[in-house]
């Protein structure tokens, strides 16, 4: 039995929008998760979880409310009956078709919901597109705003752009206006069937770490409870908390199963690689092969001794590490072309810039108040699980 931290399920792949930086190969396969899959997820994953391990189980990955909300009553009724009891559920949607079956299904199971929301309109809809080219804003805000009404507060995740990072006032007024306290930021990665980065171009870390100094700034003006997630992690890890804990980096500590019952662990994003990189970081099928078996896939050990060639590489030459750990290896795979790396895009336009914002505001006279005050403010709340990047 072991204590995996996070269980990824894709009842899907099929995504009713098309976001620009979208990184799915599958987004018009329309499969569903056949009830065989999830019996096995079951018998075989969750009956063999600790019964003291506190796993987070998220459907995510294409757009899971296209499909009906009874299909995951059914689903999270034999799946919470299988997991440990502490066993905690969310979802993570694009937000525009969030009906009342959706919410009654929400508060019924307490399942946790993320939204994707780039975002004040203008930016939103550059990049978050219906599928005839529209805007989708307007339709995820009737959703916040419906969940809201009705006592559900959804965490949020936007996706940066270089063009939004002067727009920090934009943003802030935006999240206070909406009532949005819970965040999280990512970029627009190269990753996937998105093969580069806008922040590829031209080095925007200094920008981003502004961006985010500014929204903190604003916020404690304000006594505004913003919760940005990928800056409270680290400050849980620096006033010792939390411990450091990259869950992708250990072999089975994310579990990741397709809707057709393909199995991978590491990064999330190792389910949506290109066809002639997929079937060496696809582990295994829950429906054809034993767990030992997936467990004990000799590609499982060749990409764990890469995977921790790379941590090595980071320790050695990185100041970021003690927040970190090592990295993503699905966007070393991606963006330098091998698991044994080091530094990358994303993990400058993220991890780093969110360190350095943290710094900068503890260390601002505008903030008024010592960084052990600051830092015992942000880690008096629970710690945010670690989906962050791998939710949007």
């Amino acid at each position: 039995m072991w204590r995996p931290q996070l269980l990824i399920l894709q009842a899907t792949p099929y995504c009713n929008i098309n976001c620009r930086y979208c990184y799915l190969h599958n987004r018009q396969d329309r499969r569903v998760m056949p009830d065989e899959v999830v019996d096995a997820i079951c018998k075989k994953i969750l009956a063999n979880v600790a019964p003291d391990a506190v796993p987070t189980i998220v459907w995510h990955a294409g757009e899971p409310t296209v499909i009906p909300a009874a299909w995951y009553r059914r689903a999270h009724e034999r799946l919470k009956a299988a997991a440990p009891p502490a066993a905690a559920f969310r979802i993570q949607s694009n937000g525009i078709a969030i009906s009342g079956e959706w919410i009654d299904f929400l508060r019924d199971t307490s399942t946790r919901i993320g939204l994707s929301i780039d975002g004040p309109q203008r930016f939103h809809d550059a990049r978050r597109k219906t599928r005839t080219g529209g805007g989708t804003w307007t339709l995820v805000m009737k959703s916040l705003r419906r969940l809201q009404d009705c006592g559900i507060e959804p965490n949020v995740i936007s996706v940066l752009h270089p063009d939004f990072l002067s727009a920090a006032d934009e943003f802030y007024a935006f999240y206070k206006d909406h009532e949005i306290t819970d965040i999280s930021f990512s970029i627009d990665e190269a990753q996937g069937a998105n093969p580069s980065s806008s922040f590829e171009k031209e080095d925007q870390k200094a920008a981003v770490t502004a961006f985010l100094v500014e929204l903190l700034d604003r916020a404690f003006a304000d006594r505004y409870p913003l919760r940005i997630r990928d800056i409270e992690r680290m400050s849980n890890i620096l006033a010792g908390n939390t411990r450091l804990d990259n869950e992708q980096l250990e072999p089975w500590q994310i579990v990741v199963v397709a809707a057709n019952g393909d199995v991978t662990t590491f990064s999330p994003e190792f389910m949506d690689l290109a066809p002639d990189t997929h079937d060496n970081l696809c582990f295994g099928n829950i429906l054809t092969d034993d767990l030992h078996a997936i467990f004990k896939n000799e590609r499982v050990a060749a990409a764990q001794l890469e995977i921790r060639q790379g941590i090595e590489i980071c320790r050695s030459s990185c100041k970021y590490f003690q927040v970190c750990g090592g990295g993503a290896p699905a966007n070393k795979l991606a963006e330098n072309g091998r698991l044994a790396s080091g530094e990358t895009v994303f993990c400058r336009h993220s991890i780093q810039a969110a360190a350095d914002a943290l710094i900068e505001f503890l260390s601002s006279a505008r903030a008024g108040r010592s960084a052990e005050q600051m830092l015992g403010r942000t880690a008096a709340r629970p710690p945010a699980v670690a989906l962050g990047r791998a939710s949007r």
